[in-house]
């Protein structure tokens, strides 16, 4: 199996889960780092890590993470802002550190205050036009970005020439972004047509943008809150929004089941037309995390879909790009 037919499979590590009510907070820094060798452990391709006020610094985080790992793709999070070179050299730190294993997931750069009044805006004529206007900001800093790895010396050169650069994206301006610079797109379906409708979409813009359709990996998010039997799931997820108040809601599906019912939906998502992958968003960390790596990454091995063993070193190669993009 080449790495290009099998399933690629990511999770997030976002404070202390993705349900507003997990408890415990964000994990210390060795208990980050033990997760994230959980993670390698069960052959996942790469986790993410989140920045943000009161948060440590993701790409710190990831860069502790490198010394204890030896094949796990680590993207951080990190505002497209400030000095191009200084951000070449911040990526490229973490590629050497850890052997040509960085990415790179940009955060639009916004203050807080201009964020929150932005999101008032969203859906109106304003709104629409100042997003277009970080979008394209933001793929011209990406652009100079490239250009100084490119040009860079080799002491400062990133090991994959250029990390891999991950977008989140739910609708059109951010699709148009991810096809103009992105290697792997982060999409938020409802189900498995929405799915192939965002992909199509995304390819055809790919397309405008002078680039093959397949060029550009497109993966699926999914919230997961996992337990040994569907009754239970839906109990943990009662309990979760009872601590919370409210119901649990996201811009990405929620899954609420087994770890082996999860392996039968990335499968079925994974089927013609569907994703190349997912990153997976534990609901509380780290018990969806141990359920995922424990059971269903191991499923995903016996039907075939995941690896058996890591066949590459860097975060290119996991995710089946080219050595130079």
């Amino acid at each position: 199996m080449t790495v290009r037919e099998q399933l690629s499979l990511g999770i997030a590590l976002d404070g202390a889960g993705a349900h507003p009510a997990a408890p415990g907070g964000a994990p210390p820094p060795e208990e980050f780092v033990r997760l994230v060798r959980r993670a390698e452990a069960a052959l996942l391709d790469f986790v993410t890590a989140e920045d943000g006020p009161g948060r440590l610094d993701s790409t710190v985080l990831l860069a502790a993470a490198a010394g204890s790992t030896s094949r796990i793709g680590l993207v951080p999070l990190g505002p497209v802002a400030g000095a191009p070179a200084a951000y070449a050299t911040q990526v490229a730190t973490l590629d050497r550190l850890s052997g040509g294993r960085a990415g790179i997931r940009p955060r639009l750069a916004t203050s807080v205050a201009d964020h929150d009044a932005l999101v008032q805006l969203i859906g109106t004529p304003e709104g629409d036009r100042r997003i277009a206007e970080l979008f394209d900001a933001a793929a011209e800093f990406l652009g100079q970005v490239e250009g100084e790895w490119d040009g860079a010396a080799e002491g400062v050169r990133a090991p994959q020439g250029r990390p891999p650069v991950l977008v989140l994206a739910h609708d059109t301006v951010p699709y148009r972004f991810a096809a103009r610079r992105a290697d792997v797109v982060f999409v938020t379906p409802g189900d498995f047509q929405g799915l192939r409708l965002i992909r199509e979409q995304v390819g055809r813009l790919a397309e405008e943008a002078g680039r093959k359709p397949d060029s550009l990996r497109v993966f699926a998010d999914l919230n997961v809150i996992l337990a040994d039997t569907p009754e239970q799931a839906t109990e943990r997820r009662e309990q979760l929004d009872a601590a919370a108040s409210a119901p649990f809601t996201s811009d990405a599906e929620i899954f609420t089941g087994t770890p082996e019912g999860l392996a039968d939906l990335l499968e079925e998502w994974a089927g013609e037309g569907g994703a190349d992958g997912f990153r997976i968003r534990p609901a509380v960390l780290p018990e969806d995390l141990y359920a995922l790596v424990d059971r269903t990454a191991p499923e995903l091995v016996r039907r075939g879909l995941l690896r058996s063993a890591y066949g590459t070193r860097t975060l290119r190669g996991h995710l089946g790009l080219t050595d130079t993009p």
